[in-house]
């Protein structure tokens, strides 16, 4: 079972400065650069799909997930960046969490409003641990809205110095 989530963010950009961003190298190598505390990298980037491999330090997990991790997480999220169709576009992603029963998925349908985009995303967090998976799902969707934010703030920077 997983547990859904939605969640909306504002990058104050237009949607095409935000889908050129999208289909950038260099701005996905910024996102693993400064997301985390640990640096991670972009391991495959072919402009429509990045390959990301990330770490997350135990201190941006949930308190009740962080009695159970004793070291960062690996976390291998693959991005699908689909087309600029007039003001919008989506992008699918999938993450799996090295050595963890966790992985999560979705959708972002980033439509744009003027000189700002909106990101809404779409999540499904899944926890393989018996009797607890299902408690714990919420709190790691929460998290990953926190992290939605701040990677919506790292895109506004990037586009910023560069577009």
């Amino acid at each position: 079972m997983s547990t859904r989530s939605e969640n909306t963010v504002t990058i104050n950009h237009p949607i095409e400065k935000v889908h050129k961003a999208y289909s950038t190298k260099e701005f996905w190598e910024f996102i693993v650069a400064n997301l985390s505390p640990e640096p991670g990298e972009v391991n495959e980037f072919t402009g429509e799909e990045a390959t990301l491999f990330e770490v997350l330090p135990t201190t941006l997990l949930p308190e009740a997930v962080r009695a159970m991790v004793s070291q960062s997480l690996k976390v291998k999220r693959v991005l699908t960046i689909g087309a600029l169709d007039a003001d919008k576009f989506t992008t699918a992603f999938n993450a799996d969490v090295k050595g963890t029963p966790v992985d999560f998925k979705g959708d972002i349908n980033l439509a744009g409003e003027g000189e700002a985009t909106k990101l809404n995303y779409t999540t499904d967090v899944s926890i393989n641990i018996p009797l607890m998976g299902a408690a714990i799902e919420p709190k790691v969707g929460e998290a990953l809205e926190e992290l939605f934010g701040n990677e919506a703030k790292l895109a506004e920077q990037w586009i910023s110095e560069n577009l």
